[in-house]
């Protein structure tokens, strides 16, 4: 499992690679606990995730959540199609749309 975070301009960035399932769901809850505590927006990069279960969708699901709670921006830079069908599978897609990278 591979993180990276940039707190950076008011913005704090965090990749996620490898898997986000109930097995990682506890260790990238606590990476983005500290990067939604930090000051700013966060940027989330999704686009290396492996895989996803329910317990990394309800992660996401939170972390939305408590962005918008915060009057915080919550930006997906990218999004790799796994995360992208669970998404859909969940009828989520909407509830991120604001998050979602602007289509080409």
């Amino acid at each position: 499992m591979n993180e990276s975070e940039q707190p950076c301009l008011a913005v704090s960035r965090v990749a996620i690679t490898g898997e986000m399932t109930i097995f990682t769901a506890r260790d990238w809850r606590d990476r983005l606990l500290s990067a939604i505590a930090a000051p700013g927006d966060v940027e989330l990069d999704l686009g290396m995730v492996s895989e996803v279960d329910a317990a990394g969708i309800q992660l996401l699901v939170s972390l939305a959540l408590e962005a918008r709670a915060m009057d915080r921006a919550l930006r997906l830079v990218a999004v790799a199609e796994r995360v992208s069908e669970a998404f859909e599978f969940c009828r989520l897609t909407d509830f991120f749309r604001e998050a979602l990278p602007a289509q080409a």
